[in-house]
C-alpha cells in the first residue's frame, strides 16, 4: 500500500522499505542528520498510513468507556488523550488517541498494523447507539515537529487561533478552502502537530510546510528517525512495549488505568494493581559500546531476566539506549545489569524514564 505522499517521497529520494504493508521512507538522508534536525530546527513526517475510526451517536462515551481503562472525563470537546484497548486478559489490543469533538463524537487514531484488527475488536464490542466509521482510507496525516514547528506551520494556516492550542488541544483548520483538524501533540519529545485532512490535499500541504521551513532547515523525517525520536522519550511501541500479553501496567502506564467503569480487562487489571505486577519495563543505557536490538537477553549477573524490547544507538546521547520487558522487582536507577548483543554480555544501567524529557519549544 502507498500513502497520498509516495511520490513525494521518491522525488525527495527518500529510500522505500515495507512497513506493515506500506511503501514508506525509512530515511531521505540519514537518521542521525533527520533525528538531529527535528530535536534542534523541524522534522516533517507522513504518517499516513496510521488508522482512524469515528465513533459516534448518542451512546458513543458509554462506549468508549467500555473499550478502555482510561477515565473519559479527563476530556472535554476539543482535547485528546491517549489510552488503550485491552483485552479481557488486561493484555493491549493496541494503543491509540482518543479526541473528543463532542459529548456525542469522538476520533480515534490508532496503529498502521493493527486496523483490521482494531475495527473487528470494536465493531465486536459495539453497543446501541453508536455508529462506527473507519476513515483510514480517505485520510491524511502529516506530523510537523521541532522547535521551529511553531513559526512554520503559522505561515501555512494563518487562522490567529492556531496560536491558543494547548498540549494535547485540537482545533480544525482550513487549508486550501479544505477542512484540516490540528492537534499540538506529537512522538517524538519535541513541541509540535499532527495535523489531519483529505487525502487528496496532503501533497499540497506537505510541499506547503516544506517551503515554509526551508530558510529555518526543515527535513523531511522516516520511519529510521521516528523510532530513534519515540525512543529517546521512552513512548511506546505497539508490538514491542505494548502487546496482546503485556499490560498498561506491566509496561510503566498504570496511570492510564483510572476508569471507575466496569471496562473490558478490569478484571485482571484490578487484580494486577493490587497484587503487582510479574513483569515490568524498565529504560537502559548501555556502559560498554554496542547497539542493543529488540529480542536480546537482559541478565542480572548470570541471570536472564527478561528481553529488549526496543534498543538503539542514540543520536543525542551518543550511546546505545534501550527499553526492556524484565521481571518484577525494584530497579532503581544506577542498577547494574547486561545486554547479551552479538554473544558479549554488555554491560549496561538502569535508569530514569525518559531519556529526554519533552521540550516545549
Amino acid at each position: 500500500m502507498q500513502t497520498p505522499l509516495y511520490n513525494d517521497h521518491c522525488k525527495l529520494g527518500g529510500k522505500i522499505v515495507d512497513f506493515a504493508g506500506w511503501d514508506l521512507p525509512v530515511m531521505y538522508t540519514s537518521i542521525i542528520d533527520e533525528h538531529t534536525a527535528t530535536r534542534t530546527r523541524a522534522g516533517l513526517f507522513d504518517v499516513s498510513h496510521m488508522s482512524e475510526f469515528r465513533v459516534a451517536g448518542a451512546s458513543a462515551a458509554a462506549f468508549l468507556q467500555k473499550m478502555i481503562p482510561t477515565r473519559l472525563n479527563k476530556l472535554e470537546p476539543r482535547k485528546s488523550m491517549y489510552s488503550v484497548l485491552c483485552n479481557e486478559k488486561g493484555g493491549v489490543v493496541d494503543d491509540l488517541f482518543v479526541y473528543m469533538i463532542s459529548d456525542n463524537e469522538f476520533y480515534i487514531v490508532a496503529n498502521a498494523g493493527t486496523c483490521e484488527k482494531d475495527r473487528d475488536w470494536l465493531h465486536e464490542n459495539l453497543i446501541s447507539g453508536v455508529t462506527l466509521t473507519d476513515e483510514s482510507a480517505g485520510t491524511a496525516k502529516i506530523d510537523l515537529q521541532g522547535p521551529m514547528a511553531r513559526q512554520i506551520l503559522h505561515q501555512v494556516i494563518t487562522d490567529p487561533a492556531l496560536g491558543s492550542l494547548k498540549r494535547f488541544g485540537f482545533d480544525f483548520f482550513t487549508y486550501d478552502s479544505k477542512p484540516v483538524m490540528i492537534s499540538q501533540s506529537g512522538y517524538t519529545g519535541e513541541f509540535g502537530y499532527e495535523l489531519y485532512l483529505p487525502a487528496e490535499r496532503a501533497s499540497s500541504l506537505w510541499n506547503s510546510l516544506l517551503d515554509a521551513g526551508q530558510d529555518t532547515g526543515i527535513k523531511p523525517v522516516g520511519l529510521g528517525a521516528r523510532d530513534t525520536l519515540r525512543l529517546e522519550s521512552c513512548y511506546s511501541l505497539y508490538g514491542h512495549e505494548l502487546t496482546d500479553d503485556i499490560s498498561p501496567i506491566e509496561a510503566g502506564l498504570g496511570w492510564l488505568v483510572s476508569s471507575k467503569e466496569q471496562y473490558i480487562g478490569r478484571d485482571a487489571l484490578d487484580k494486577e494493581k493490587e497484587q503487582g505486577a510479574q513483569r515490568e519495563i524498565i529504560a537502559f543505557e548501555l556502559i560498554d559500546r554496542g547497539v542493543p536490538r529488540d529480542g536480546q537477553d537482559v541478565l542480572s549477573s548470570d541471570t536472564v531476566i527478561g528481553k529488549v524490547t526496543s534498543g538503539t544507538f542514540s543520536p543525542t546521547f551518543k550511546k546505545g539506549i534501550g527499553m526492556a520487558l524484565v521481571d518484577a522487582r525494584t530497579y532503581n536507577s544506577g542498577d547494574n545489569i547486561f545486554i547479551s548483543i552479538r554473544g558479549k554480555n554488555c554491560a549496561a544501567k538502569v535508569v530514569q524514564r525518559p531519556f529526554y524529557q519533552y521540550n516545549n519549544g
